[in-house]
């Protein structure tokens, strides 16, 4: 989540035919959705769930996602049992409709999360202030102490890739100006962001910039590690020309702002008219609610 809290052509590794020395080599591809590609999407990571609509990209969270029989995969040996999510098989039902829909996975890469399986495996010193929602507190991000944690959050990404999501939303990795209880600076996030989208192309996994937009240039600074980008509350705050420079590189957009700090038609012609894919949705995202920006 925001702050305090974050037609379609190729989704899966599709093979690039790449010619060098009269050679052919393959280079992987994942989803790289273009401004307007996306017709439709949704956003839901809490409950209600609603998944009856043909939307043509779903962004749900990973251990909702889980099925029976997942676990967390470690270097050391280690393997952590991950229960049944209340959506177990939607990536597999949802893949299955004609036509096929993108299924991202929403997990929090730079925050501690009390209620995973994985939580005790985060050591306590890397755990540092509240992030404003429940159970959940800020991870030290500094280069220097992302490696007391970075494996376990790469397992994750892991469990992404063996579930079958085409792509991941990594949320909580903007802690600068949140009191994160560390002195993370602004090239400390920028590299952790880019550590992040760097793992997940290495597992074929699309991903998306989530916030971070609210410092100036960062969107800029970073475009070129991710496919797509999903800012909240742009609007509200008034950062929506932060994101313009992924629509100028032909990288899709996918804002969302709140009621009732917005007037949902006024969010939607301030998406419209920078190129956003937008949304208004409630908070934290459901099945619930959903006002789509789309022409």
């Amino acid at each position: 989540m925001r702050r305090v809290r974050g037609l379609l052509g190729a989704v899966v590794l599709v093979g690039a035919t790449l010619v060098a020395c009269g050679e052919e080599a393959s280079e992987p591809e994942w989803w790289r959705p273009a401004p307007g590609e996306v017709a439709s999407w949704d956003w839901q990571i809490s409950e209600p769930y609603d998944l009856s609509a043909p939307h043509d990209m779903y962004d749900l969270d990973l251990f909702d996602l889980a099925p029976a029989g997942s676990e967390l995969w470690y270097p050391d040996g280690d393997v952590i049992e991950v229960p049944a999510g209340p959506l177990a098989g939607a990536i597999e039902e949802l893949h299955a409709r004609e036509p096929r829909p993108v299924v991202i996975c929403y997990v929090d890469t730079g925050a501690h999360e009390s209620y995973r399986p994985d939580a005790e495996r985060f050591p306590e010193a890397v755990i540092g202030n509240d992030t404003g929602w429940s159970e959940e507190r800020w991870l030290d991000i500094r280069a220097g102490s992302r490696g007391a944690f970075a494996e376990l959050v790469w397992a994750r990404l892991d469990l992404a890739e063996r579930m079958g999501c085409d792509g991941v939303e990594p949320d909580q990795n903007n802690p600068l100006g949140n009191d994160p209880g560390f002195p993370i600076t602004l090239d400390d996030q920028h590299s952790w962001y880019r550590e992040v989208a760097e793992q997940a192309h290495a597992r074929g996994l699309s991903v998306g910039m989530k916030n971070g937009h609210d410092q100036p240039g960062s969107a800029a600074e970073l475009v070129d590690a991710f496919d797509w980008a999903l800012p909240e509350e742009c609007v509200e705050f008034d950062e929506c020309a932060e994101l313009d420079v992924f629509v100028e590189q032909g990288k899709a957009v996918f804002a969302v702002d709140y009621p009732p700090a917005v007037d949902p038609a006024a969010a939607c012609r301030e998406h419209r008219a920078h190129g956003f894919d937008g949304l208004v949705k409630d908070e934290p995202p459901t099945g619930g609610y959903r006002v789509s920006c789309g022409g």
